[in-house]
């Protein structure tokens, strides 16, 4: 028995492993880096619940193309894995740059969770991102997580994939 796949349906499964594969660097990288647990004095559900604000905020900024947004929200160190060839971990400063410059040719029209997890274990959301460029829309799979650094929660990586 054969089974018959696109070439989009090829695409999605490489895009949702790329996903994955940059995932579980990131999980790495967070447990090599140290990364700080939340600050004692605060709760589970306040964490979550800062956790969940940023995460929900992050989504606004880039469904709206407002990557300033992004700027002091993004750790120190952040991996971005984009479509473009991009691959590695960035200062924030370096990481900001590199994403107002994507943003700026591929100009976000949409960006929702399709998936998300709020637990301060490993906050993380992805979802379609729609997007425009030279006046042709595309779409892209971004992932996005986050980790505590220095008892604050920040963006450590950010994923585009293409679909």
């Amino acid at each position: 028995m054969f089974i018959h796949m696109t070439i989009r349906n090829v695409h999605i499964a490489i895009g949702a492993m790329l996903i994955l594969l940059s995932f579980s660097t990131v999980l790495l990288q967070t447990e090599d880096a140290g990364a700080a647990a939340p600050s004692p004095n605060l709760s589970v559900d306040q964490s979550e619940r800062e956790a969940r604000e940023l995460l929900l905020s992050a989504k606004d900024a880039l469904s709206s193309g407002n990557v300033r947004f992004l700027k002091p929200r993004l750790g120190g160190k952040v991996y971005l894995n984009l479509f473009t060839g991009i691959n590695s971990y960035y200062s924030s400063a370096q990481a900001f740059l590199i994403l107002e410059s994507f943003f700026s040719t591929y100009t976000p029209i949409s960006f929702s969770f399709s998936s998300r997890n709020f637990s301060i274990r490993n906050p993380y959301g992805f979802g379609p991102l729609t997007y425009e460029r030279r006046g042709r829309r595309g779409t892209a799979e971004l992932f996005i997580s986050l980790a505590v650094i220095d008892g604050k929660w920040v963006i450590n990586q950010i994923t585009i994939a293409s679909r």
